[in-house]
């Protein structure tokens, strides 16, 4: 298709600007010659001829102006003058320009950096297929509406639902013992239904996921992560097939999970293994060790699913009043909110406070741009009585902010970067397994937009706080005044205004900051009810094939009490199913010989 005369045009002005200009000066000049003809011809000399030539053109930088105004891009000669002029403007006062973008870059950065965690944690999809429609269910107590369920309860919530189109479980009490040629070595990982990675969506990198019966089958089968196949299996093919030993079960690898795969909730797992039904834990429905992970049907909100599953947890709680006497209802909360857990409300405020911080910065700027532009009042007054529209000085001004903004903008992304890397230094290894979302934290598109939007608002501030402190309305008053550049009184109480914000909200980061650090503290000294000091903790597991029978189990524990009691340094043993401070809803197996899992709490003497 032909495009029109006047884009033709403007396309050839754009791309081929010497090449237009030059025939513009051919074009003027061949006018300005005719035209000095004729005058010649009716008898003025040439001289004269000349200049009343030129009086008749009305002047030729005029009419090349008003040639380049008529093909629309006349607007990019100007920002390129008025970009440079910026430059010499904040190169004639150095002292300004690199305090008001220290001051910029401080801002913009630390609210990045906090952008940078929000946008990790809430804004970034998880690495599951449709993520939405995702949820987590839970028995919920009267003390913890998030508490966990035993087997039985979730083969009955998978078989009596009709909200979900898959619901699958992982247990909490992970962790095995991997034999290996130079003896036992604890390793990471959990148990999960059949179809946990076909609920969220995840398919084996190498391999295929496990079977849909399982976890009833009398094969057993491990699935490892990437980590773990990189790590121990040398990243080999071959490692398909092959067999590994878990808490002295035999275990043959059927596959390996991507390498971004993450499962928040649980942590950093090596090995993911099947549940067995048989196993003493999922054959009593007091044992509530499983958490679960729901896929919603299309077309069903988690608001309706919600209801029917407080109605089965009702119905279950009527069934066996024993062991589901206090989980008479169900919670259902979106992946997401399992994923970041606790964590948003805090980014959300850390957000606030650096947005708050950054306001303050622009404030601090706007008042260095309202004392500078005292000395530029004679200038912009000259300017205006020269023609000066207040749409060319605002677009003055506008350049002059933006570039401004966007020195402090790109010095405050290389800050953000820097503080990013900093703040996943400092967050400890078993944190950032509960998140790992962080640990792809940095700069990225998102980051770098955030940025720059930041500083394209900041920049139209810097354009229209000293556009409206140089009112054409002043022009005359301006000149009179010379150099001097007093003040007016209503904008002396304008900069009185922006100090009194500045302490406001100074004094809003400073109370904030004391009431999250009055929190921190308070949570760093919670009676617990004991005596912490000198105690330590240690979790034990055992192979359960080479402890079969309750009495080998109950001599375990008398045997570990009786091998670490005399260790210098120990003053006292106990052995304990579950630690004093779990959560209330762990699993809390109620007879030794229905746990793979022992806490050792040794109390220390005082110099251990």
């Amino acid at each position: 298709m032909r495009l029109p005369s006047i884009f033709r045009l403007r396309l050839r002005s754009l791309f081929a600007r010497r090449r237009v200009e030059r025939e513009l000066d051919e074009e003027l000049l061949y006018h300005l010659e005719r035209q000095i003809e004729e005058y010649v011809a009716a008898g003025m000399s040439v001289e004269d001829a000349r200049h009343a030539a030129l009086r008749a053109i009305g002047g030729v930088e005029q009419r090349k102006e008003e040639c380049r105004d008529m093909r629309g891009l006349n607007w990019i000669d100007n920002a390129a003058q008025d970009f440079r002029y910026a430059i010499r403007q904040l190169r004639k006062n150095p002292g300004f320009a690199c305090t008001a973008t220290f001051v910029l870059a401080l801002g913009i950065s630390a609210t990045v950096t906090i952008f940078g965690l929000v946008e990790a944690a809430l804004i970034r999809p998880l690495p599951y297929r449709d993520q939405s429609r995702l949820v987590g269910a839970f028995a919920s107590l009267p003390s913890n509406p998030r508490s966990s369920l035993s087997y039985l309860d979730f083969t009955d919530w998978k078989t009596l639902n009709h909200v979900f189109s898959s619901i699958d479980a992982y247990a909490l009490n992970g962790g095995f013992t991997l034999s290996t040629g130079a003896g036992a070595e604890p390793v990471t990982g959990t148990r999960v239904s059949a179809g946990f990675f076909h609920t969220l969506g995840v398919a084996p990198a190498l391999g295929h996921d496990f079977h849909p019966d399982e976890d009833s089958a009398a094969t057993h089968t491990v699935i490892v992560s990437y980590a773990a196949w990189q790590k121990r299996f040398g990243g080999r093919a071959e490692v398909l097939g092959q067999a590994v030993t878990l808490n002295g079960i035999p275990r043959t690898i059927i596959g390996v999970l991507p390498r971004e795969f993450h499962f928040a909730p649980y942590g950093a797992a090596e090995f993911w293994a099947t549940l067995q039904r048989t196993d003493p834990c999922e054959q009593n429905r007091g044992c509530a060790n499983l958490n679960t992970v729901a896929r919603l049907k299309d077309g069903i909100s988690i608001e309706s699913a919600s209801v029917e599953m407080q109605l089965i947890a009702q119905q279950l709680q009527k069934q066996y009043p024993d062991s589901n006497r206090y989980a008479g209802s169900a919670t259902l909360v979106p992946l997401r909110d399992v994923v970041v857990g606790e964590v948003r409300p805090i980014l959300l405020v850390l957000l606030a406070g650096a947005g708050v911080l950054l306001l303050m910065a622009c404030v601090n700027v706007t008042t260095l741009l309202m004392a500078r532009s005292e000395g530029r009042r004679r200038e912009i007054a000259v300017r205006g009585a020269l023609g000066a529209t207040s749409v060319r000085l605002f677009r003055q001004f506008a350049v002059e902010g933006l570039a401004l903004a966007g020195a402090g903008g790109t010095l405050g992304l290389v800050l953000a970067e820097w503080a990013m890397q900093i703040l996943v230094g400092l967050i400890p290894a078993q944190r950032v397994d509960s998140m790992p979302y962080l640990r792809a934290l940095g700069s990225n598109l998102h980051s770098v937009a955030f940025a720059c939007s930041l500083s394209l608002l900041a920049g139209m501030l810097f354009a229209i706080i000293p556009t409206v402190r140089m009112s054409l309305s002043e022009t005359t008053e301006s000149l009179k005044e010379g150099s001097r550049g007093s003040a007016g009184i209503r904008w002396r109480r304008f900069g009185a205004n922006l100090v009194v914000v500045e302490v406001a909200l100074a004094m809003v980061l400073m109370t904030a900051a004391g009431l999250l650090g009055r929190s921190l503290y308070t949570l760093l000294h919670v009676d617990t009810g004991m005596r912490p000091d000198q105690l330590a903790s240690v979790g034990l597991h055992w192979p359960p094939a080479r402890y079969s029978s309750d009495e080998e189990k109950v001599a375990l524990g008398r045997q570990i009490v009786e091998r670490i009691s005399p260790l210098p340094g120990v003053r006292s043993v106990a052995i304990s199913l579950t630690p004093p401070w779990a959560p209330y809803g762990a699993p809390h197996p109620s007879t030794l010989s229905g746990s793979r899992t022992i806490t050792s709490l040794t109390k220390c003497s005082d110099d251990r």
